[in-house]
């Protein structure tokens, strides 16, 4: 008995000394911050790429048109919440859309817009609007009121897709224009590059072109079959300007610079969806 509880002791002593040389934190050394070793980095430049530039409204996309006489048109339906008109006018009267900044009175006329959310211009440095009708092409920017000494203009365009089998949005080969001053006089400044044939656009070769449609396909999650029709149909295209191809205009920011009662600087901006 006497040597069965020596038996006992020893190989309890043994499972505590090799217990307390048990040390996990040996095998990981705390975290360091700048440790090249713990950063992941995003190389995808889809992830990397910063679509509006400056300011990023949040407005969903409107969803492609589609060609109803055909039932393989891929789903694409996305469904925003309700959106609200704007109803505002200027003192004129005149038809269009009014932006009350604190600091300016921002006018475009003949255009009417919905907002998918609701915003004060007074209480931000901007705003975003859906266009439902009338043209912002060769359209005018007008400061009925506040300190306005520049009007810059930059859009983005979008490739679409377009057959027998529906309509598709290439998001990948969307393209954002640098800022550009638009001229102005007597506190009017005139609308000009948006021709739909002067489209500034990706130079997407046929390999780029097809990569991008299977990254549309897969997002809709659309049969193998019919991702290789989608596929098929641009196998000769070299230019995103190329049938069944076609440039559109999906967004124009308009930024307003100017000075504050106070002399102070400041910046505003306005973005029209084009859907």
């Amino acid at each position: 008995m006497r040597f069965k509880e020596l038996y006992i002791v020893g190989v309890s002593a043994a499972v505590l000394v090799v217990s307390c040389d048990y040390n996990p934190s040996r095998t990981h050394g705390a975290i360091k911050l700048g440790d090249s070793t713990t950063i992941v980095t995003e190389k995808d430049s889809q992830y990397l790429k910063d679509l509006v530039t400056d300011f990023k409204p949040n407005i969903p996309e409107e969803t492609p048109t589609t060609d109803t006489t055909h039932t393989t048109s891929p789903d694409t339906t996305k469904k925003p919440d309700p959106p609200t008109t704007d109803k505002s006018v200027d003192a004129t009267n005149e038809k269009g859309l009014t932006v009350a900044f604190n600091e300016a009175t921002i006018f475009i006329p003949n255009i009417v817009t919905k907002s998918y959310r609701n915003q004060d211009p007074k209480k931000g440095n901007g705003v975003s609007y859906q266009l439902i009708s009338g043209n912002v092409n060769n359209n005018q920017v007008k400061i009925i009121s506040g300190n306005v000494t520049r009007v810059w203009q930059h859009y983005q365009t979008v490739v679409i897709l377009k057959n027998s089998m529906g309509t598709l949005q290439l998001d990948a080969l969307s393209n954002t224009t640098e800022w550009e001053e638009l001229s102005g006089i007597k506190n009017t400044y005139t609308i000009t590059g948006l021709d739909a044939k002067k489209l500034e656009h990706s130079d997407a070769n046929n390999a780029e072109i097809r990569k991008a449609v299977e990254r549309a396909v897969r997002a809709h999650r659309i049969s193998r079959r019919k991702q290789a029709a989608w596929l098929n149909s641009v196998h000769h295209v070299r230019s995103v300007t190329q049938a069944p191809l076609r440039v559109v205009l999906r967004s124009v920011i308009w930024k307003i610079e100017g000075k504050d009662a106070t002399g102070k600087a400041y910046q505003k901006q306005l973005r029209v969806d084009i859907p």
